[in-house]
């Protein structure tokens, strides 16, 4: 089997997978479904549809282009993918967690998904290539995270619960594990949406810095970049400290902040370790001259 039609059947059967998750989840909990889940419920079928679709154009795909670009959003998806369990994770068992162990799962998952883009132009070239593999990192990730949490919500039902406490209070709902199933909805709604938004303004991020400093390398201004793109991270990064400092009314201005400069630090990674490692590789082949 050809690698492409691996990918799309994966995504295939992970789309499936999570359908059959969310049916069993909704079947068991009939009152998940009503009023406005019943909305949720068909906008999760409805985006699971377009993921399958994408997954049924993988397997059919012939560019060599296309196949590399998707294998290398695929390969980082995984790692995403795993990155988004341990935050599962760390959010179910931790009750008190520190700002640091808050905000790396996610600086994380900006910097895997802006060095999607970049890998993927460094291999092919194109920037429309860096914006499938991050579409595909974005899918298969999404896929994974949705199978591990929807399982997790459903078998481990009291630790959920618990974690829900007040907002179940505040819905108005009598039976608590139909909300703890709407909520379920609810949240892969919103993840099926922006993940995919967020790796595709990423990957196109990175893959642009990444042309760019490829074709300027030797310019003061792609160096002085290079420099200051650990500066912009922790500026961003004290930005994020302290809006979470602060009332919730005062902090948008600062997430904004924080949020537009460690992204962009983080999708200037990839492309600031394959220049010097590109470097480091021509100055080695030089001296073996």
């Amino acid at each position: 089997m050809q690698r492409q039609q691996t990918l799309g059947s994966g995504i295939v059967f992970g789309v499936i997978l999570v359908l059959s998750l969310v049916a069993a989840g909704v079947t068991l909990y009939r009152a998940s479904a009503q009023g406005p889940g019943f909305v949720l419920l068909l906008t999760d079928v409805a985006w699971l549809v377009v993921y399958g679709f994408v997954g049924i154009i993988v397997w059919k795909q012939t560019s060599p282009s296309a196949i590399t670009a998707a294998i290398v959003g695929a390969q980082i998806g995984l790692v995403v993918g795993a990155v988004g369990i341990a935050n599962h994770l760390i959010e179910a068992f931790v009750a008190t967690r520190p700002f640091a162990l808050v905000i790396s799962p996610v600086l994380l998952t900006l910097a895997l998904l802006g060095g999607a883009g970049a890998a993927a132009w460094e291999r092919t070239g194109s920037l429309v290539q860096a914006v499938i593999s991050g579409v595909c990192s974005a899918i298969v990730a999404t896929l994974i995270i949705l199978c591990f949490a929807i399982c997790f919500n459903l078998l481990f039902a009291a630790n959920v619960d618990g974690r829900l406490r007040e907002a179940f209070a505040a819905s108005g709902m009598i039976d608590q594990a139909g909300f703890r199933v709407r909520n379920i909805l609810e949240a892969s709604s919103e993840i099926l949406v922006r993940m995919p938004l967020f790796a595709i303004c990423l990957a196109l991020g990175g893959a642009v810095i990444h042309a760019w400093m490829s074709r300027e390398s030797r310019r003061a201004l792609v160096l002085a970049a290079r420099l200051m793109a650990p500066f912009m991270f922790a500026l961003g990064a004290a930005a994020l400290w302290h809006a979470e400092a602060i009332e919730r009314a005062a902090r948008p201005p600062f997430v904004l902040l924080g949020v537009l400069l460690t992204a962009v630090s983080l999708c200037a990674a990839y492309p600031i370790w394959s220049a010097f490692h590109g470097s480091t590789g021509r100055s080695g082949s030089a001296g073996n001259s």
